[in-house]
């Protein structure tokens, strides 16, 4: 693995605190509720700033979780780097297109 993709996973995770952070504080802080009702839930995913945060929690989720995949298979002594790093991509695009997919149900 190179600098920058070190770098990457480094600043993913960051990024994932602060996101998380804010996904935290913004659903249970700013309104504590003890049950939240599907249409209050629905009422937050119309809103695009729920949808960007989101979003990028999934992105940076899942390239977070993807190359830290790909960093142990390689610590473990993996051989076909290429063919990984390309089942990883498909899949992880997949997972990417499906969870963006279910949250813009809500506003389609």
């Amino acid at each position: 693995m190179n600098a920058w993709v070190w770098l990457l996973q480094r600043i993913s995770a960051a990024l994932l605190l602060i996101i998380l952070g804010l996904h935290v504080w913004l659903i249970y802080v700013t309104n504590p509720v003890e049950v939240i009702s599907f249409d209050e839930a629905k009422g937050r995913l119309t809103s695009a700033s729920y949808i960007v945060l989101y979003a990028l929690l999934l992105l940076f989720g899942l390239f977070h979780a993807f190359n830290g995949l790909y960093a142990v298979m390689v610590d473990m002594g993996l051989k076909a780097r290429l063919i990984t790093i390309c089942i990883l991509l498909v899949v992880g695009l997949a997972l990417l297109v499906s969870g963006m997919y279910s949250v813009l149900q809500y506003i389609i």
